[in-house]
C-alpha cells in the first residue's frame, strides 16, 4: 500500500509499505478519507509522540475489506467512521466507559499504530461506527475529531440549553463545529476568531456573537452581556490554549466552566488563583469522543440537526500542501487527504 510518512519534522514521503493483516477480530480498513488536523501539525513539527517514520493521521473514514479470524464478518463490506484511540475494551478505564482515556489497547493513530495517511489501517469494533450513506467520506473522517471533540467538551463542562457557550479558536476544524453543535443542543454562542473577514461565517455557523482575539475580554464580556449575561459567559470551550486561555478565564462568569481541548503552543500557561477562587471557576481538561459519541454526532450529522463545513480536499502525494493550508490560518473547517 502507499503511505505519506514523516521522513523527519515537516517533511513527508509517499511510500510503500506492507498492508497490515487484522488479527483477533479486528478489521481492515481502506481509507477512503483522513483529515488533517492541529494534532497532525504538532506532530509534523516534532513537537508530540509521533517520530520520524510514522504514518500520521487520526480522522479517518472507509471501507472494512477484510476482519481477523475471531473477526464478526458481518462487519465485510461495511462504510466506517473510526474513532481515533483504538481501546483495548478490558481495562479499567474501558469498563468505566472512558475508552477515551484507554492505554490498554494499540493506542493512538498516528502516534502508537499508523495512521490513515495511507490506504490501509486497522482498527476495531470498539472504535468503528457505520456511516449512513448520507454521510459521504470526507465529511465521514472528520466526524469523530471535528465534531465529537466539541461534543465531548460540551458534556465536560455540562453545557445546557440557553447558557452562553465561548468558542476560542472558532474558525477551526474543531471551534466551528463545536460552534455548531452548541448552537444546535440550544446554547447561545459567542465565537472568538484571529480575523474580523471570518465573523460572517461564524455567525452563519449559528453564533450570537463573534469578538476577535484582539479585541480581548472587555469585548467578550460585552457580547455576553448584550446576551442576558452580564457577569460574563456560563462555559468556556478552549479550542487554542496557551494564546486565549487567559482571555478565555477573564471571561467567565462566576461558577463558570472552561474545558481546555487545545494546545496549539505546546507549554505552561498562567492561571490566577485569585480569580478562580473568587468566582469558584472550574477548569477541566478533555480529549476526544469516545464510540459513543461518535455515534451521538453520526446522528446529529445524518438527522439534519449538525451540518458540518465541506472539508477541503488533497490527494495522498499533496499530503505538504494539506498541512500548509492548515498552517496559513486561512482555512476555515478541515483539510482532508484522499488516499
Amino acid at each position: 500500500m502507499r503511505a505519506a510518512v514523516l521522513t523527519a519534522p515537516d517533511r513527508f514521503e509517499v511510500q510503500n509499505r506492507p498492508v497490515p493483516e487484522p488479527a483477533a477480530d479486528q478489521l481492515l480498513v481502506r481509507v477512503a478519507a483522513c483529515g488533517v488536523c492541529g494534532h497532525d501539525v504538532l506532530a509534523r513539527k516534532g513537537l508530540l509522540a509521533a517520530r520520524p517514520g510514522q504514518v500520521l493521521g487520526h480522522e479517518i473514514a472507509g471501507r472494512v475489506e477484510a476482519v481477523g479470524p475471531a473477526g464478526d464478518t458481518s462487519w465485510l463490506g461495511r462504510r466506517v467512521a473510526l474513532v481515533q484511540r483504538f481501546p483495548c475494551g478490558t481495562c479499567a478505564e474501558c469498563a468505566a466507559g472512558h475508552t477515551n482515556t484507554c492505554r490498554g489497547g494499540p493506542g493512538f493513530y498516528g502516534e502508537d499504530l499508523p495512521g490513515g495517511y495511507a490506504e490501509y489501517v486497522l482498527a476495531g469494533p470498539l472504535n468503528a461506527v457505520a456511516l449512513p450513506d448520507t454521510i459521504d467520506d470526507e465529511v465521514g473522517a472528520i466526524l469523530s475529531c471535528a465534531l465529537g471533540t466539541g461534543l465531548h467538551a460540551l458534556r465536560r463542562t455540562r453545557a445546557a440549553a440557553g447558557e452562553v457557550v465561548l468558542v476560542t479558536g472558532a474558525s477551526g476544524g474543531v471551534g466551528i463545529h463545536t460552534v455548531r453543535i452548541a448552537a444546535a443542543l440550544g446554547a447561545t454562542v459567542i465565537a472568538v476568531t484571529s480575523s474580523d473577514s471570518k465573523k460572517q461565517t461564524l455567525l452563519g455557523s449559528g453564533a450570537q456573537a463573534v469578538v476577535t482575539v484582539a479585541e480581548g475580554a472587555p469585548a467578550v464580556r460585552a457580547a455576553a452581556a448584550n446576551l442576558g449575561r452580564p457577569r460574563g459567559a456560563d462555559v468556556a470551550i478552549e479550542t487554542t490554549g496557551t494564546p486565549t486561555f487567559g482571555l478565555s478565564l477573564k471571561a467567565l462568569a462566576p461558577r463558570g466552566r472552561l474545558a481546555v481541548v487545545g494546545n496549539t503552543d505546546p507549554g505552561a500557561v498562567e492561571v490566577h488563583l485569585g480569580l478562580m477562587i473568587l468566582k469558584e471557576l472550574e477548569i477541566v481538561g478533555s480529549a476526544h469522543a469516545n464510540r459513543r459519541e461518535l455515534l451521538d454526532v453520526v446522528d446529529l450529522v445524518a438527522g439534519g440537526k449538525v451540518t458540518p463545513v465541506s472539508p477541503r480536499v488533497w490527494p495522498l502525494d499533496d499530503v505538504a500542501a494539506a498541512h500548509a493550508a492548515v498552517d496559513s490560518g486561512a482555512l476555515v473547517g478541515r483539510a482532508v487527504i484522499r488516499p
